[in-house]
């Protein structure tokens, strides 16, 4: 996923649906960056499900969260627009993922 940020400044973040918040209303991620808030954005996401190249949305920052003890921030986005994709393509491509994730056996042995 790439995000960039009022000014043109670009943020990069790998970011696994696993260890993030998406639906479809928007995201949260976790960085380093003090984005600030309220900031436009364009976020980039690549190799959702089968999505064709990659869906641009158009969001705004809505919430940045210190974590305790760490120089890292939790980040929310909100959607606000589709822009070559639309809002039910991304949540079918989400369920679909997730069903695919819950019927994978876990290797672990536990």
């Amino acid at each position: 996923m790439f995000i960039t940020v009022g000014g043109g400044r670009l943020y990069e973040k790998a970011v696994s649906i696993e260890s993030c918040d998406i639906s479809g209303g928007g995201l949260c991620f976790e960085t380093r960056s003090k984005i600030p808030l309220s900031a436009e954005s364009k976020i980039i996401m690549g190799r959702l499900g089968d999505l064709p190249g990659s869906a641009l949305i158009e969001g705004r920052i809505v919430y940045r969260r210190k974590q305790k003890g760490t120089e890292r921030y939790t980040v929310g986005v909100e959607f606000i627009e589709f822009v070559n994709t639309t809002r039910d393509e991304v949540l079918h491509h989400i369920d679909l993922w997730c069903k695919k994730e819950r019927a994978t056996p876990d290797k672990s042995g536990d």
